[in-house]
């Protein structure tokens, strides 16, 4: 046995401190309202980590409360709920707003069980020394706070300790004085006779008592009033702070959606229905009477369109974060065209898409702003063969273009973000319309453009409503046989244009994470 105490305590010796240490609490990070990019929380998350701090980044939080199926609204039940899933002591939260020439962060620190507290931070830029010490020193006061003003039980216990230690401690100062009167006594009782050894035993034995019966007593009330005090203090610290605090929760709670951010969401997938009618009107030489015939055709068809941010995803705060790719897919169905003075259709095959990069910058507290360059292709094709013999006065077009553009995201309420955006098409194609059998080669420019509404109707679900609006312009060189034999003369230019214009309504069901 003694053999194995020795080991043990060989052993013990030669553990690092570090091995013995109080584990380091574990906080989780969520995304900040307002930075839509992620940089300021991921500025938190730095000042967070390290020898105080194990922190759960916001691309795993966000993903934790998809997998939860929780809002984005940090309630009681939420906080419960993602803290025990986490397994974290706390987890902080806040709204980014931005002024003339500097920012601030309100951030909210949630743990279970525990009203929210929170602080105020104004920085310029996130990479400072005093921000990631300020926002450092103020989480941790917060938690050191929490952990210091125990549950009124745990008061309660700690007061009943307090008061069972002074007890002893009474108990222990009697003794000592009785001892030390017993020993008084011996000694008087050798000088003096036995009657009055007697009588001396008593009265000091009797004022010691008193006297250790009235110190004990007064230090006991005093101790108490002091803890009592302290107590006081602590509960009315909680109260203040909670009413302080209390204004900043409410506000920040109506700021809040109902799910991810229509502006800022790091992915979109929808799918549903438009309906769009497209003309095609011609530009003719002045007193020209045979006129090309207008083509205006209107039909329903579907619809998938998406948005991806796949950085965002791993890491928010990343620096290519605010980089993305965009998709959509539009096919028109039953689509048919009227031969003039016949009661023959000739169906149509028409249909558009759009591939290309995105990058998106953040805009005041929420709204973001993104540039963009898209390959986009859009035809619009008759089936000859179903009408032949008779002739379809009706060019096709197959336009294909690279489209520099820009979009903005607005939001107005939690639930509904105002978007829009406007592409210029840089054509390289048009198609047959400029063969030389049709309208010849031509000066092509366009535009596309449109506006709308996300509505949010569930945690990670939204309706997306939009106009749209499509304009290509073709200005003929006068050297395709449309444009020039319409009237059987060749020596002049009977058509010198013509506008292919689209406007039609489109919406969309749309998963957003």
């Amino acid at each position: 046995m003694r053999v194995l105490a020795i080991v043990i305590s060989l052993v013990c010796a030669g553990l690092p401190g570090h091995a013995l240490a109080k584990p380091k609490p574990k906080i989780a990070v969520a995304q900040f309202k307002g930075d839509p990019d992620g940089k300021v929380a991921e500025a938190v998350v730095d000042a967070l980590a390290g020898k105080d701090f194990v922190v759960v980044t916001p691309a795993d939080v966000s993903r934790e409360i998809a997998k939860l199926g929780l809002g984005d609204d940090l309630d009681a039940r939420a906080v419960r709920k993602l803290s025990t899933s986490l397994e974290v002591v706390a987890i902080v939260d806040g709204t980014v707003r931005k002024s003339a020439r500097k920012r601030t962060l309100r951030v909210e620190i949630h743990r279970r069980g525990k009203r929210a507290t929170g602080f105020t931070v104004e920085f310029k830029t996130t990479s400072s020394a005093m921000f990631h010490r300020g926002v450092h020193d103020q989480v941790l006061k917060h938690l050191d706070g929490g952990e210091s003003a125990p549950d009124d039980a745990d008061e309660d216990d700690d007061r009943s300790l307090a008061g069972n230690d002074r007890k002893r401690a009474s108990g222990d100062d009697d003794a000592d004085r009785k001892r030390k009167a017993a020993d008084d006594d011996a000694g008087s009782k050798r000088r003096s006779s036995s009657d009055d050894d007697t009588g001396a035993r008593r009265r000091p034995s009797a004022d010691d008592d008193a006297g250790a019966r009235r110190r004990p007593s007064a230090d006991d009330d005093a101790g108490s009033k002091r803890g009592r005090s302290r107590a006081a203090a602590a509960d009315d610290d909680r109260t203040r702070d909670a009413s302080e605090d209390e204004p900043a929760v409410r506000k920040r709670k109506g700021a809040r959606g109902t799910g991810p951010s229509a502006a800022a969401a790091s992915a979109r997938a929808g799918a549903g229905a438009s309906v769009a009618q497209r003309q095609l009107t011609y530009d003719t030489r002045s007193g020209f009477t045979q006129i090309p015939p207008r083509v205006r055709t209107t039909a329903g068809s579907g619809r998938v369109d998406g948005e991806l941010y796949p950085f965002a995803l791993v890491e928010p705060g990343g620096k290519l974060a605010a980089l993305g790719l965009a998709a959509s897919y539009d096919k028109t169905f039953g689509l048919s065209i009227k031969i003039p003075n016949f009661e023959v259709k000739a169906p149509i095959d028409q249909s558009h898409y759009s591939l290309g990069a995105r990058y998106r910058f953040a805009v005041g507290e929420s709204s973001t702003v993104a540039v963009g360059l898209d390959y986009v292709r859009r035809h619009y094709i008759a089936d000859r063969a179903r009408v032949m013999p008779l002739v379809l006065d009706a060019p096709d077009v197959n336009y294909m273009a690279v489209a520099p553009g820009v979009a903005t995201r607005v939001p107005v309420t939690p639930a509904i973000t105002i978007l829009g955006g406007v592409d210029g098409l840089l054509m390289l194609e048009t198609g047959p319309i400029q063969d030389r059998p049709s309208y010849g080669p031509a000066t092509v420019y366009g535009l596309e453009g449109y506006a709308g509404v996300d509505v949010a109707l569930t945690a990670q679900i939204g309706l997306r409503v939009a106009v749209e609006y499509s304009r290509i312009s073709l200005s003929f060189k006068g050297k395709g046989e449309m444009s020039t034999t319409r009237d059987n003369d060749v020596t002049t230019q009977d058509v010198n244009g013509a506008t292919d214009r689209s406007i039609g309504v489109a919406a969309t069901i749309g998963l957003v994470y």
